[in-house]
């Protein structure tokens, strides 16, 4: 959820001044809440929706039946009303149906039908409050009756919430007892956690009906991994912990002197409210406003560290890319980080094959691509050509940014992530993916992947140029096998 950050820096954070913005510029307007509808929060309520939805969905499909020109996609979201349904729905559900379509958000663009690939990013951008009645309720559950005499409640009375997404929205507040430390509250909705079960099931029912979901896009195992991560995205207790893991992590990194994680509160936090302090800062994308494009690549490089050292270096990762999880301070030029609810860990065994992995691709080791690839089951050994080819040219597309400096140089191999269409490329590989793929991904790269590729995005966003070989090869100097080698 964006916004939950911290005022409170490490003295090693507070640069004086940011050299690398340009004049003065207003800051953007904060972006306005609207508040939907009572959430829906028992499971006959919820099962209720989406078989209206359903219905409508069918109603809508018939009219446009007669009106439409045949494509290769469904014809269920070939109309702007059908996909307008969808989005009305997923933003009232909130909760699971609301996170599941968001991830489907994310996938190729290029594989769903236009107006249904606009409906998905517009939930995935712009979800709804709860109304004030149930977020009343919610503190008085979880705070107790007297969550006034606790904290200022014009936070929650007045101010609208500072954002609202899938599972809970956020809230700007300080403690009654500390007047001038500015707080960030993050509340779930009502009843998200009771529909993990059964949401998936209806929206899997729904997305089979509808038969959007090609074959080789294996959505039972989407939604299989998905229920499995929304388990523990509900859980904000233990989100509390994983943060508070990463706050430390990074806090005894010298590289990431500049990067700073919101500290928790637990005795103002439960099972279904977060409570951390609260940092000033735009996201990544309105930074773009105030950085040259020194400032851009440094920006670009430090997220790329830190993606790399999550997943190498601590196996603990924040697997969310949305942007707006990086919130850039423009006074001190600091990068926060921000909601750890899809914070997962990575065995050993898998780092290291993936590593390998990585390493291969990024020296244009095709044989070591397939070996690798193999070992970790993206591939079964039984693939046709075509599949084989479209599993290296995605792998050696993923490696290019690594790749050694042709002029002989150690690290002079920038790479104009602007200009690249690195993730573009890749999504060309999709259709082969889906017509000739023998077996689903491993569980472990659906929350990966959907890191990487945003990582990735988000250098793109920033029109990076930089080199990445030195960020590897400092992974390799100290890195070890579980044969030691």
């Amino acid at each position: 959820v964006p916004s939950a950050t911290t005022e409170t820096l490490t003295s090693s954070a507070q640069p004086t001044e940011n050299p690398f913005i340009p004049p003065p510029a207003a800051p953007p307007p904060p972006r306005t809440i609207s508040e939907g509808p009572p959430v829906p929060s028992t499971q006959f309520s919820r099962a209720l929706s989406f078989t209206t939805l359903g219905a409508g969905l069918a109603m809508g499909t018939l009219s446009n039946l007669f009106s439409s020109s045949t494509t290769s996609h469904s014809p269920v979201f070939q109309s702007d009303a059908n996909a307008l349904r969808l989005t009305s729905s997923l933003r009232r559900l909130r909760g699971a149906a609301l996170k599941l379509g968001q991830m489907l958000s994310l996938q190729d663009a290029s594989l769903l039908p236009p107006a249904l690939s606009a409906a998905l990013e517009d939930v995935r951008t712009n979800a709804e409050s709860m109304p004030k009645s149930q977020l009343f309720q919610q503190l008085e559950e979880q705070w107790g009756a007297d969550w006034r005499d606790k904290v200022d409640p014009r936070g929650f009375e007045v101010e609208s919430p500072v954002a609202a997404a899938s599972l809970g929205q956020v809230h700007s507040t300080h403690l009654l007892d500390s007047p001038t430390q500015r707080l960030a509250v993050k509340v779930q909705y009502p009843g998200v956690s009771n529909s993990i079960e059964s949401d998936p099931n209806n929206l899997a029912r729904l997305v089979k009906y509808t038969a959007v979901a090609p074959k080789g896009l294996y959505l039972d195992e989407i939604l299989r991994v998905g229920r499995l991560e929304l388990l523990t995205e509900c859980d904000y207790t233990h989100e509390a912990t994983q943060q508070t893991k990463i706050r430390d992590l990074v806090a005894s990194d010298p590289q990431l002197s500049r990067v700073n994680v919101p500290q928790i509160y637990p005795e103002h936090s439960t099972a279904q409210i977060l409570t951390m302090d609260w940092a000033p800062g735009v996201s990544i994308e309105q930074a773009l406003t105030y950085c040259d494009q020194t400032e851009r690549n440094r920006i670009a490089k430090t997220i790329l560290r830190i993606t790399m050292t999550e997943l190498f270096t601590w196996r603990l990762m924040q697997t969310d890319p949305n942007w707006g999880n990086f919130l850039y301070d423009v006074d001190t030029g600091t990068i926060s980080l921000i909601d750890f609810g899809a914070a997962r860990s990575y065995d050993k065994g898998f780092v290291d094959d993936y590593f390998r992995l990585v390493v291969a691709a990024a020296n244009e080791d095709e044989d070591g691509i397939l070996e690798h690839s193999k070992s970790l089951g993206f591939l079964t050994g039984e693939e046709n050509d075509i599949m084989v080819q479209a599993h290296l040219q995605s792998g050696l597309i993923v490696g290019e940014p690594f790749r050694k400096s042709s002029s002989g140089g150690k690290y002079d191999n920038t790479y104009d992530f602007g200009n690249s269409r690195i993730t573009a490329r890749i999504s060309e590989q999709g259709s082969a993916f889906l017509k000739h793929r023998l077996t689903p991904p491993p569980e472990e790269v659906y929350t990966l992947h959907r890191k990487l590729a945003g990582t990735y995005n988000l250098c793109i966003k920033l029109g990076a140029v930089i080199s990445c070989r030195d960020l590897l090869e400092e992974t390799m100097d100290g890195y070890v096998f579980d044969d030691s080698s």
